[in-house]
């Protein structure tokens, strides 16, 4: 690359990242050597610097870190004109998105790309390099698969054996100092967990027991932790039913230790899936125990046996729509012991957290069904002319939804056809290397799984998003709907998603009427996606 002339970069960037798989023997890549190298070379060539970005800790098969999406920011608004990196790996290791970042996002906007390492500059690509680049990205991702693969191997061996791998101990223990993976009592703490099970065993309810611990302050887990660590506000925090319900099912206060309670969907995403328990890797007698195996079992015993489930097959219609009135939080399935009742629904804050933050705002399901199908006939009970004016207007608000939507959907069919046709061209380079010798067996061999595996992906997300856009409905069948509300038909999701916008749920109170008998008097405001009729019907 020349110093001279027109191309001169004026605000360049130097992006330093790593990661504990990219620590090991030979040359450090530390941030702090990535850092000294990318100043030599931008002062060698009179290359000005305008920022420097670092990501330490983080993985390159994802691109949400810190640093770099700072610097996505400063380059969107103009601050950056080129990035450098110490080699394509520091970019990333996930080869599409890598790829997308060299190909479209930098040239859109004009934005240089310069690898130290590879001698790769976008602005100044030679034939040999424009053909290397994509082996090189993927020869990055295969790495980080290796890694991924390695590092998991090694986790459920110590699992196995019973070592403790999380972050933090469960409450109630600490750390051994001298050996980390072991657990320790936290006596403070510990003294906590035994009460709970004892109150449980005797039979009180988790939100009884929740709203005692609220009361004498005691610490959360989370609080606790962040106390012991000289963190936070001193905020002790609240207790809820679900958390001290999670606390009474945990096999770790018997001396066990149970692990791989989770997954990673893959090693290019953090998003997990729960593993069921009879997956989980459970090692017997890693630490003392906090409580005995009686008294586990009739706290579990009994804190199950006040819960009540909905009935098998039910399903909220409501889920997204009815919210609290006061604090503005999904109304939460409750289950309820009354005879012929599906359930009812509560305040989500009331269900987490108890009475203190919000009310209970009980309403019974086949009441707020029977009632959101009366109003809704009612609004819509309109003359020929309103109801024709209202489905033109259902009808383009659907169409202008759809068009958005099918927008989405063809550029993810765009990027995905580009990638399969990338991945096709890789498979036929590693042939055509290796017939010609270049390429080992065991290496074409290694190369050809992982492109074959990624094109399997690949092909599979295709085809979704060909199946979603080929059969993607021309819309909803309207006049169907009103007539469906007209009959009194049961309420379906198809339908409420099209004529309601949400339901507020007000605190019920209980009044006497004027022969003295008690009655619930309820609030609800049912907003609609359609203008109100003239009468003003709430």
């Amino acid at each position: 690359m020349s110093g001279q002339g027109p191309e001169l970069p004026r605000r360049a960037a130097l992006y330093m990242r790593l990661s504990r798989d990219d620590e090991g023997p030979g040359e450090s890549a530390s941030i702090a050597s990535q850092r000294d190298l990318l100043r030599a070379y931008a002062a060698a060539r009179g290359i000005p610097v305008a920022g420097e970005y670092a990501d330490d800790g983080f993985s390159g098969t994802h691109f949400e870190r810190p640093g770099f999406q700072r610097l996505l920011r400063d380059i969107e608004s103009g601050k950056i004109d080129c990035v450098i990196t110490k080699d394509l790996s520091r970019l990333g290791r996930n080869s599409a998105r890598t790829a997308e970042l060299l190909e479209e996002y930098f040239p859109r906007h004009a934005v240089r790309f310069i690898s130290v390492g590879e001698g790769f500059d976008s602005r100044e690509l030679s034939g040999g390099m424009a053909v290397a680049a994509p082996f090189m990205l993927l020869m990055n991702e295969l790495y980080a698969r290796d890694i991924s693969q390695k590092i998991r191997a090694a986790l459920r061996s110590r699992m196995e054996r019973g070592d403790f791998i999380s972050a933090f101990a469960p409450y109630g223990y600490r750390k051994d100092p001298a050996d980390r993976h072991r657990l320790l009592v936290d006596e403070e703490a510990a003294e906590v967990v035994r009460r709970i099970f004892r109150l449980a065993a005797a039979g009180r309810r988790t939100g009884d027991i929740a709203g005692e611990l609220n009361a004498g302050r005691i610490p959360t887990p989370a609080a606790y932790r962040r106390r012991q660590r000289r963190e936070g506000d001193g905020d002790p925090g609240r207790w809820s039913s679900s958390m001290l319900c999670k606390l009474l099912r945990n096999p770790v206060y018997l001396g066990q230790t149970a692990q791989g309670k989770s997954t990673k969907l893959s090693f290019k995403s953090r998003e997990t899936r729960a593993n069921p328990r009879e997956e989980w890797i459970v090692a017997e007698g890693t630490h003392e125990p906090l409580v005995s195996a009686e008294l586990f079992e009739l706290a579990r015993r009994r804190a199950a046996a006040r819960r009540c489930v909905p009935n098998r097959g039910f399903h909220n219609l409501f889920a997204g729509l009815a919210r609290c009135a006061d604090c503005g939080r999904s109304m939460s399935t409750a289950p309820t012991r009354k005879a012929g009742s599906a359930a009812v629904l509560c305040c989500g804050s009331y269900k987490a957290h108890g009475a203190k933050v919000c009310g209970n705002h009980f309403i019974a399901y086949e009441q707020l069904c029977r009632i959101v199908g009366e109003e809704l006939r009612g609004q819509l009970a309109l003359p020929e002319a309103e109801r024709r004016a209202l489905l033109a207007r259902l009808e383009r608000d659907e169409s202008a939804r759809r068009s958005a939507e099918e927008g989405r959907t063809s550029g993810l069919l765009r990027k995905q056809e580009r990638q399969l046709r990338e991945l096709d061209a890789l498979i036929r380079q590693a042939f055509e290397q290796h017939a010609r010798g270049e390429l080992s067996d065991p290496a074409y061999a290694s190369l050809r799984t992982g492109y074959e595996r990624e094109r399997a992906e690949t092909e599979t997300s295709l085809a979704s998003l060909r199946t979603r856009d080929g059969t993607a409905a021309p819309g909803q069948d309207l006049p169907r709907l009103l007539e469906a509300v007209e009959r009194a038909e049961p309420l379906t999701p198809e339908l409420l998603k099209t004529f309601l916008e949400r339901i507020e749920v007000g605190q019920g109170r209980w009044e006497r009427d004027a022969e003295g008998k008690r009655v619930k008097r309820q609030t609800l405001r049912i907003f609609y996606r359609f203008a109100a009729p003239p009468d003003g019907r709430p």
